[in-house]
């Protein structure tokens, strides 16, 4: 969810259409035309603020958000993808909508026995590259991301390690989100993205056009190569011609060409260490944030602060690989007990997404990538060794396993507890199990470099009942530090319906390392809940 709002307009306003980009011939930056209903004074918006801009979004929501016509599709070898204009859907609301988004360009996808889907392309380029107002900018120049990064391919090594350099302006708290990073490592080294990404600019300098002292642009690009992946959508039916509009991606399934695993690299990248036992120290260098930031979208930004990072997760994607990313950091010792300074402000709410500059106004802001549902499992399946071992021994009872997840552990402000130490992610495994009838969740927290000592999680439910609440649970746990979210658990689960199990008593306990010699003993217990019968 999102914890952002737009200065100067009206709640409960939704995005209509998306028009061309323009800027004056004396200006930097870009903006882009939008039409909200209900009809306000503002019509347009900075470019930089893509990332929160879809159509029939609900910008400044309060309350409940109206129901869309959502529509899955996959693209398979014989889908045919053929540049359209947006008017190839016949059914718009007003005729004055149909005029201009006729103009905008779209992609139609065509598969034998299927309906035929409408993309917009400038909705296409912001799933795949346009998240953050560092990555509109670049989009539009021909050289930044080569200037900014360092790619170095070790791939006898199975990895790739990306330097930030120091003169990169793409902001370094985002390298903390899982999904940045991810989309990030695809757009740096996947040749397939790369090309597409480039092709922005190409068709910038190709087709903009100047009139009157204003520079303008509809947008359009090469989409990559895109067998094999799947899209889930907000949008509009016209069952007469079997054609649905996207409005809006929420989901992204797809494939690229990455390593076993990337590593981004910055000078600024540091993990605090107490020099006695190795934790964290208290205290926050950073100042407070408020709970929600205002964008103000006629400002400029100040260079004077790091980029806040605003939430945007509001898609989703899954990459098929088998890639880990990790931002990795210097560990800094401190003595015990030091603490980074308290802060002793409260961040401005108000926030600015243009590039930040000497003399901007407000404080500078940018966005997280999408949120990151990529299945872990196989890349951290030696890190639950014990725990995985315990489900064979399960399944010798006859329980049965009937699914196994990992998936990585959300952020908390500006925590750090869903990185492990040596900054890869730490993850969560959810076993899903049944037994004579009995159906259960048995949770796993990756703590194998010692920040905490977490109990595993038993939690007897029906099937599907844990999804209905997945999404709290995992932020719950990093919230408070390291722990289970105990109030949301108790209020869901009455007391003969959830366990903890602590891990057997050892020298390795800490760093949920259990001895192959107690694992019996450690899996007869979850066997003993999982047949107990009121």
């Amino acid at each position: 969810m999102s914890d952002t709002r737009f200065k100067n307009i009206e709640n409960n306003s939704e995005l209509l259409h998306l028009g061309d980009l323009f800027r004056s011939t004396t200006a930097k930056y870009w903006r882009i035309n939008a039409w909200l209903s209900p009809i306000q004074n503002k019509r347009h918006a900075a470019f930089s603020n893509l990332p929160m801009l879809a159509r029939g979004r609900v910008l400044n929501a309060i309350g409940e958000k109206p129901k869309r016509d959502r529509a899955s599709c996959s693209i398979t070898w014989d889908s045919i993808i053929s540049e359209c204009n947006l008017n190839e859907f016949p059914e718009f609301a007003y005729a004055s909508l149909a005029k201009a988004e006729a103009r905008q360009k779209g992609f139609l996808v065509e598969t034998q026995g299927k309906p035929s889907f409408i993309i917009p392309q400038l909705e296409l380029a912001r799933v795949l590259f346009l998240h953050s107002g560092y990555l509109c900018r670049a989009a539009l120049t021909s050289e930044t991301l080569t200037h900014e990064f360092d790619v170095q391919e070790r791939l006898n090594e199975g990895k790739v390690i990306v330097n930030v350099l120091k003169l990169s302006a793409f902001p370094k708290n985002a390298f903390d989100d899982a999904g940045t990073r991810r989309m990030l490592a695809w757009l740096l080294i996947d040749r397939n993205a790369r090309k597409s990404f480039e092709s922005i600019f190409r068709h910038y300098k190709q087709f903009s056009r100047v009139n009157n002292g204003w520079e303008m642009w509809t947008f359009s690009f090469e989409p990559p190569e895109m067998i094999g992946w799947s899209f889930a959508f907000h949008g509009r039916w016209d069952e007469t011609s079997d054609k649905f509009f996207v409005e809006e991606i929420t989901n992204l399934t797809f494939h690229g060409s990455l390593p076993d695993k990337v590593l981004f690299q910055h000078d600024s990248f540091k993990r605090y260490e107490n020099k006695r036992n190795g934790g964290t120290p208290n205290g926050s260098p950073w100042t407070q944030r408020p709970e929600e930031h205002e964008i103000s979208d006629d400002e400029t930004a100040s260079n004077k602060n790091e980029p806040v990072i605003l939430r945007n997760d509001t898609h989703t994607i899954n990459f098929l690989g088998h890639t880990q990313t990790a931002k990795v950091n210097e560990v800094v010792e401190r003595d015990k007990g030091a603490s980074s300074p308290e802060p002793n402000e409260v961040a401005s709410e108000e926030v600015s997404t243009d590039e930040p500059t000497e003399g901007g106004k407000l404080p500078a802001a940018d966005f997280s990538g999408p949120h990151d549902a990529t299945d872990l499992t196989r890349m951290c399946e030696s890190r639950f060794e014990a725990f995985n071992h315990m489900l064979e021994l399960l399944q010798k009872e006859g329980v049965a396993l009937l699914s196994k997840e990992t998936t990585a552990l959300s952020q908390s402000g500006r925590g750090q507890k869903h990185l492990l130490k040596n900054g890869e992610p730490r993850v969560i495994c959810c076993a899903e199990v049944s037994y004579e009838g009995r159906h259960a969740y048995i949770l796993e927290v990756d703590t194998s470099d010692g920040e905490s000592q977490l109990s595993t999680k038993m939690l007897i439910a029906s099937p599907h009942f844990l999804a209905t609440f997945w999404t709290n649970l995992i932020k719950g746990i990093t919230k408070g530090g390291l722990s289970w979210p105990t109030k949301l658990i108790n209020d869901k689960f009455p007391d003969h319906e959830r366990f903890s199990v602590n891990h057997p008593k050892n020298e390795g306990a800490g760093k949920g390392a259990i001895p192959s010699d107690q694992v019996g003993s450690w899996t007869s217990i979850f066997f003993q809940k999982l047949s107990w019968s009121d």
